[in-house]
C-alpha cells in the first residue's frame, strides 16, 4: 500500500461484461469516459498525498460515484479543520 500511495498508482479498474479469455493483442473498448478530469489515479492522489486536489474532485459534481463524492467531502472537511489532515 505504501508503494501504491508513494507512486500514486492504484491500478486500473475494469468491469467484466462477459467472462472469457483475453489474450495479448485482443481489442479493448472503452465504453464510457466521464466528461470530468477525475480518474482513479487523480482521486487516489487527492485522498492520499495531494489533498489540494480535493476541490477539483468535488467540482466533478454528479459525475462522481456517490461513495467517492462522500469520501472526498469527508477528506475536504477534515483538511479544513485547524490542524487538519495533511497531504
Amino acid at each position: 500500500m505504501r508503494r501504491f500511495t508513494r507512486e500514486a498508482a492504484p491500478g486500473a479498474y475494469l468491469r467484466v461484461l462477459a467472462p472469457g479469455e483475453v489474450r495479448a493483442g485482443d481489442p479493448v473498448t472503452v465504453v464510457h469516459r466521464p466528461a470530468h478530469e477525475v480518474s482513479v489515479s487523480f482521486a487516489f492522489r487527492a485522498s492520499t498525498t495531494e489533498r489540494a486536489l480535493l476541490p477539483r474532485v468535488l467540482a466533478a459534481g454528479d459525475g462522481l460515484h456517490p461513495e467517492l463524492r462522500r469520501e472526498a467531502e469527508e477528506f475536504a472537511a477534515a483538511a479544513a479543520l485547524p490542524g487538519g489532515a495533511s497531504g
